[in-house]
């Protein structure tokens, strides 16, 4: 029941968005298209066009909206989608790091990744030769990302697509790796058709789609309904003939020459009931059909070697991967489980065909997580666990599991891949002890203030005892206030105590406000000398579930960084360091704000990246480590921030039921 409202809901506002969409006159998408891509989509004649484009124009006129096209390479694209100046990125692939920063429509192209030589090169026939060879191809492709992960291949790499292809024409490159389609375009389009060939069509499948901003849903559905709409109606097919030769070719050919053997071998027939005079004419035409035959046939067991080649390679990459790499189809049961994946798990025996719940570590890490997968098509990345082989030897694992599609993108199986982290553990608990004893000796100067306040007014009470023990408004006094003082010096030492000893890491759940008010007591005389007023302002019972020691890390990092920028500037006179934590939606907001020196763009894009700093003394591990912080305990950190105008960070996470 939940699921259908959720569906009607979700189409009545998909309806209602559509309609104001439609009554506005002038609602205006900006697309970003790379220009040297075609036939995808490139400029002609100073004007965007190409397959995309023409799909890009018929998803504008059935939402009621005009489009204007921003040429832009694909990396400047990415930056300027998640920065809102342009709505649409045009073909996009998906990947991980992608997925961070923006939504994918359904697919609009699929297509693959090809090898391309000079005809008379006969010593690359495939990948593996490419070790020994200058390889041309795109900075930042999905055929780029691959290639770097096989050693010892030289690459030579472009912005586009054509400057690759040119690096071939020119004798820079023995290869080009790149996408089929553009590759067979430009041939056609220089007239070098009978100068290169393609020796692997199929090196990898890859399907282009349409990017929007993140969590973008509303736009996202119109282009997704638009889309399918548009295959539904014929459109897409009309597009598809309109700018790439038929797929069906090949067969078509095929079935001619089937067609024509089978003509020649009837009239074969009729002629040797003629007569034998037709005898030799007959044998000619045969030996020459058979002749076409043969090759054809020669043609196509070099393909199936070449296939082969392709899969022993692919297997020799998964097991020198440094991790644990295994497949299990929709049965549950192994198909592939590399030579990391078999050190790891501590297996003796050949494990693929055997059920995953018969290998131990399978069974720990896809528990509750196979029929997961795919019931809702969910992906778990980056998790955590402790794997203990054997009585001598434990390791700390970080896993991923996510969907297997097959070239058609039907679901027929799960990945699992996983890497010990143990050492890297260990030196991030190394850097944890550091971080935190260079912050408890901030920390410690301002608490040492705070606590002889106090201390002195207990004194003085205790001195006025003897004279004052009778007098009725004194002993009012002193039973108010001396708790009062006694309540503030065990909650210094407490936070202090707190958040000093050494931790494992145990989520549960707690409090938000209460850590924030903890971290703001240890830091109020600190801020105080400095001529910063630090100010907490939170909603009560914000539960999540996270490690407590760690978030008290993050928060205090922030809070150091934030009284250091703002006391590099000259006049700190009425600065405020706040701290707010409020509920929106179903997440829980931490925000950290200054108005210190800032950040540039670059700066930003640099500041989670482990040992940069900006500062002379700064050992560049602050924010590195609080984005790790809140990355393992499910949260988000975002950074704001203006050269010379000050910097906002705001942790999310998820709110805790109940809470």
């Amino acid at each position: 029941m939940k699921k259908i409202f959720l569906f009607f809901a979700m189409s009545l506002l998909l309806a209602f968005w559509g309609l104001t969409v439609q009554a506005e006159e002038n609602k205006k998408l900006v697309v970003g298209y790379d220009p040297d891509f075609p036939p995808v989509h490139f400029n002609q004649d100073g004007e965007p066009s190409g397959f995309a484009v023409d799909i890009m124009n018929e998803i504008a006129g059935r939402i009621g909206a005009d489009v204007i096209y921003s040429p832009i390479p694909q990396k400047e694209a990415i930056s300027e989608l998640q920065d809102k100046k342009i709505d649409i990125l045009l073909s996009a692939y998906f990947n991980e790091k992608h997925a961070q920063m923006m939504e994918f429509s359904d697919s609009i192209l699929s297509t693959s990744i090809g090898l391309l030589v000079h005809v008379e090169n006969k010593e690359i026939e495939g990948l593996a030769q490419l070790t020994s060879a200058v390889t041309a191809l795109q900075r930042d492709t999905l055929e780029y990302e691959f290639l770097r992960n096989i050693r010892r291949i030289k690459y030579h790499v472009a912005s586009n697509q054509v400057t690759a292809m040119e690096l071939l024409f020119n004798g820079r490159a023995d290869a080009f790796v790149g996408n089929v389609l553009t590759a067979q375009y430009i041939l056609e389009e220089t007239n070098q058709q009978d100068q290169y060939k393609i020796v692997g069509s199929y090196l990898l499948p890859i399907d282009y789609t349409m990017a929007v901003q993140k969590e973008n849903y509303l736009l996202l559905g119109l282009v997704n309904k638009s889309i399918r709409d548009i295959k539904s109606d014929g459109t897409y097919s009309m597009l598809y003939e309109k700018w790439f030769e038929s797929e069906n070719e090949l067969t078509d050919r095929l079935w001619i020459v089937i067609q024509i053997i089978g003509s020649l071998l009837f009239v074969a027939i009729i002629l040797f009931l003629i007569g034998m005079r037709w005898n030799r004419q007959l044998q000619r035409e045969v030996t020459k059909k058979t002749t076409v035959l043969n090759h054809m046939n020669n043609k196509l067991q070099e393909k199936i070697e070449q296939t082969k080649n392709n899969d022993e390679f692919q297997k020799q990459i998964l097991n020198s991967s440094p991790r644990g790499i295994a497949t299990v189809n929709q049965e549950g049961v192994v198909t592939s489980f590399n030579t990391k994946a078999l050190e790891i798990s501590g297996e003796q025996t050949e494990v693929v065909g055997l059920h995953y719940e018969q290998i131990l570590l399978l069974q720990k890490l896809l528990e509750n997580r196979f029929s997961q997968v795919f019931q809702t098509k969910d992906v778990f990345l980056g998790e955590e666990t402790v794997w203990e082989k054997d009585e001598q030897r434990t390791y700390y694992l970080r896993y991923y599991v996510y969907p297997l599609y097959d070239f058609e993108k039907r679901l027929n199986g799960l990945i699992v891949t996983f890497e010990d982290i143990t050492e890297e553990r260990k030196l991030r608990l190394q850097i944890f002890e550091q971080e935190k004893n260079q912050a408890l000796s901030r920390v410690v100067a301002g608490i040492a203030h705070e606590i002889r306040n106090p201390l002195t007014s207990i004194k003085t009470f205790a001195e006025l005892i003897p004279r004052k023990y009778m007098n009725e408004r004194f002993q009012k006094e002193i039973s108010t206030y001396v708790p009062q003082e006694i309540e503030r010096v065990n909650q210094l030492i407490e936070g202090l105590i707190d958040y000093a000893k050494p931790k494992q890491l145990t989520k549960e759940r707690i409090d938000v406000s209460s850590i924030l008010k903890e971290c703001s007591i240890l830091f109020d005389r600190t801020a105080l000398n400095k001529g910063i007023t630090l100010q907490c302002d939170t909603e009560e019972n914000l539960w999540i579930k996270a490690d407590s020691n760690q978030l008290k890390q993050v928060i205090i990092n922030l809070i150091i960084n934030g009284l250091d920028a703002m006391s590099l500037k000259e006049e700190t006179k009425d600065f405020v360091l706040n701290l707010n934590a409020y509920t929106k939606n179903k997440s829980i907001i931490i925000q950290i704000s200054d108005k210190g020196t800032g950040m540039t763009e670059a700066e930003q894009l640099k500041a989670l990246e482990p040992f940069y700093t900006t500062k002379e003394k700064g050992t560049g591990l602050g924010l590195a480590i609080a984005h790790q912080y809140v990355h393992e305990n499910r949260g988000k950190l975002v950074i704001e921030s203006k050269k010379g105008k000050g910097t906002t960070i705001t942790l999310t996470f998820s709110k805790e039921e109940g809470g």
